[in-house]
Order: structure tokens, then C-alpha cells, then sequence
């Protein structure tokens, strides 16, 4: 701390200083090797550092060295022209292309060849239903043996005039 005599009471002019009694001394004690060590650190150079929000901080220089230890270089960026798309991007993607073309192609090719069997398997059924239906139709039919008997009968009269009749029995 510092080299002066001990502190003493003051006094006040409602007490006279027979009167005050010294208090006993408490507080840190600095010892001869912490003294020296404060006065190396005053006498190191002081420089200026940024910190972590960018502004310039004063410090020792034993702790600058280390500061700039415990903190990496920022590596050189690579500034050389990069492709617009990545190449395994464009391997993903012509992938993809040419598995959908192939599936659109199956696709239509199985539907080529199905749709003529589903029209046929449909059409043929509709037939079929037709014909049971017809075969139905005429199986319920009765054949009946009905004779019907026709008779014209014409009335000639003078001049050409004649008059007609017929019966259906």
C-alpha cells in the first residue's frame, strides 16, 4: 500500500482528542515481493489490443504475447471463382432427371401395353353380359302357335262403286 505512518484520529471539536481511542488496523497486507511484482507491471510496456467488440483496449505486453498465442490467424480466404452449382449437385440432379425420365418412360410404355388389355378385358365382358342377356331373353320366350283368319269381303255396286269389309277371327 503506501509507505506513510499509521493514520491518525482526527478530532472534532465536540471531542477532545484525549478522549478518542485508536481503532485496530484491519485490512490487506501487501507484501515486498507483490510490491516489486506492481512496480515490473507499471514499468512493462503498455500496447493496444482489440477486443472482442472491436475496440482497442490498453495491455501489458506479457499479456498481449499471450493473448495473440491463445487466438489463431485468420487463414487467407479463398477467393478463386466457384462453379454455380456444386458438382455433386449437378450428379444429384441429373440422377434424379434421368430416373424420372426413365419411370415417365416405363410408365408410359406399361400404360401403352395395359390399356389395350383393360379395353379388351372390359369390352369383352360387355359382350359377354349382351349375349347372356340375349340368350336369357330368348330362353323366357314362349313360342305360341297362333293361327289368325283374315276375311275380305267386297261388295261390287253400279257404276263402278264398290264397298269393302274385312274380319279377323
Amino acid at each position: 500500500m503506501s509507505n506513510h505512518p499509521l493514520p491518525r484520529p482526527a478530532t472534532t471539536p465536540y471531542a477532545p482528542a484525549a478522549q478518542l481511542v485508536a481503532a485496530p488496523l484491519t485490512g490487506p497486507v501487501q507484501l515486498h515481493a507483490e510490491l516489486a511484482a506492481h512496480h515490473q507491471a507499471q514499468a512493462e510496456t503498455v500496447v493496444w489490443v482489440p477486443d472482442a467488440t472491436g475496440r482497442m483496449v490498453p495491455v501489458p505486453r506479457s499479456h498481449a504475447d499471450a493473448l495473440i498465442a491463445a487466438v489463431p490467424a485468420t487463414l487467407p480466404r479463398d477467393l478463386t471463382p466457384q462453379p454455380l452449382i456444386d458438382s455433386r449437385a449437378q450428379v444429384i440432379l441429373a440422377a434424379g432427371v434421368g430416373t424420372g425420365a426413365a419411370a415417365a418412360g416405363i410408365g408410359y410404355g406399361l400404360g401403352q401395353v395395359i390399356a389395350p388389355l383393360a379395353a379388351v378385358a372390359s369390352s369383352g365382358g360387355l359382350w359377354a353380359l349382351a349375349l347372356l342377356a340375349v340368350i336369357g331373353t330368348a330362353a323366357r320366350r314362349t313360342p305360341t302357335t297362333h293361327t289368325t283368319h283374315i276375311t275380305n269381303h267386297i261388295n261390287a255396286r253400279w257404276w263402278g262403286r264398290a264397298g269393302a269389309e274385312t274380319r279377323t277371327r
